[in-house]
Formats: structure tokens, sequence, C-alpha cells
């Protein structure tokens, strides 16, 4: 019953962010994939993702800490409406050193099947404004992607806590809900009116103020 009233709640929520996002954004969602990884003969999935394109080829970006504590275990990628196709993705490279050093950078990128055939998105050539309309297709794993609408407030910062602008201090923040399951979500803006992956979802408050913790991505996936 729990698990009817939760996929109902999610299905309404999709259902009023697709009402009022630009077409473009809706039909994005075909690059959603989940990350699953088969370690110690264990499967599960443990993060969200995108398939992006790049200058080396279709690659598969997702969080560094999903991948931190395992970076030699096998994963795979599916789609949660198809989730027993599952398709074998290798580490290329990612970053992750701990949430005390987490705007150092938190994001992973994965090389896909020399015969990759699925829809990807580009890397945006730069990042959104202040108050830009931005959107995440986010988890819960395992489910049915959903589209949150947001907006970009700007970059973090704690003119209070030392520790936590040592931490956290200048990483990019989006006014959207937050949602549990969600880390590895693309980040999604629109240049020249069609969407490209800004950033990576990592972390969120879920009580107000609702938002993200945005990682930026690597100037060398932007072609920088």
């Amino acid at each position: 019953m729990g698990r009817l009233r939760w996929g109902m709640l999610g299905a309404w929520a999709l259902l009023l962010a697709l009402a009022g996002a630009p077409r473009e954004v809706r039909e994005a969602r075909g690059a959603v994939y989940n990350l699953w990884v088969l370690d110690g003969g264990v499967m599960a999935v443990i993060c969200t993702g995108t398939a992006i394109q790049t200058e080396e080829g279709p690659a598969f970006l997702t969080a560094g800490h999903c991948v931190a504590d395992a970076p030699n275990a096998r994963y795979y990628i599916s789609q949660a409406v198809d989730p027993d196709v599952l398709v074998r993705v290798r580490l290329r490279w990612w970053e992750f050193e701990g949430i005390e050093a987490w705007k150092e950078g938190d994001w992973a990128v994965f090389t896909l099947p020399d015969n990759w055939k699925g829809p990807t998105l580009p890397v945006c050539r730069g990042v959104p404004e202040p108050g830009e309309d931005v959107w995440a297709w986010t988890g819960p794993l395992g489910m049915l992607p959903i589209l949150r609408a947001g907006m970009y407030s700007g970059e973090l910062h704690f003119p209070d806590s030392p520790e936590d602008e040592e931490a956290v201090g200048g990483m990019p923040f989006v006014d959207i809900e937050g949602a549990g399951g969600s880390s590895g979500s693309g980040m999604l803006r629109l240049e020249d009116g069609k969407p490209c992956v800004w950033g990576v979802w990592v972390g969120a408050f879920t009580r107000k103020p609702d938002g993200a913790i945005v990682s930026p991505l690597p100037p060398v996936l932007r072609g920088q």
C-alpha cells in the first residue's frame, strides 16, 4: 500500500513538472539511466546519471561519491522503464575527495559501449545565471525518473562557519525540491533552445529551504 501511495505521488509530481517544462527538457528523459554496481557478488542500483556527448564520444555521467567506495567494481546502467536490460559501462575517471573537500569535485565519467545507439545530451558551454530556470530528471532510485524544475540561486557560502565554507563554499546551489535518491542526476539548462548538462546533483536539503547542491563539471568536458 505504501509503495502504491508513493508511486501515485511520484506520478502527480511528474505530471505537474511536465506541464510547465519545455518540450526539449521533457524529451531529455530518454538520456536518463540508473547506475548499478556488481561488487562482492551483490547487484544493487546506487545512483542516477545521464548519457552525455563528449569530444571523445558518448559517455555516462554521474556523481563521484557513487563510485568512491568501489572504483574497481563492475558497473551497469539501465532505464527504469526496462530495468532488465543492463548495459555494461566502464569507469574512465572520477573525482571525490570526501565531504570535507566537496567543492573540489564530485563527478564520475564512464565509457559507453562502442555500439551505443541511445540518445545523449550535450555538455553545456557555460553555467546558469542566478535566477535562471534549470531542471533535473531525478530518482527515487529504481523508479520512473521525476522531472523537477528549479531556479539557479548562485554559489553556496557559509560566512558563520569556516569549516563548512572550506568544504562546500562556492558550490552551485539550486532552489528545487530536494529529493532522496537523486545523487548523480544531471542538472539541465537551455543553451540555444536545447537542453544540456551543466552539473551533477550531489546533495540536497529536504527541509525548508529545499535545494540541491551541485558539482560543476571539469573544464575538459566543456571543451575548455
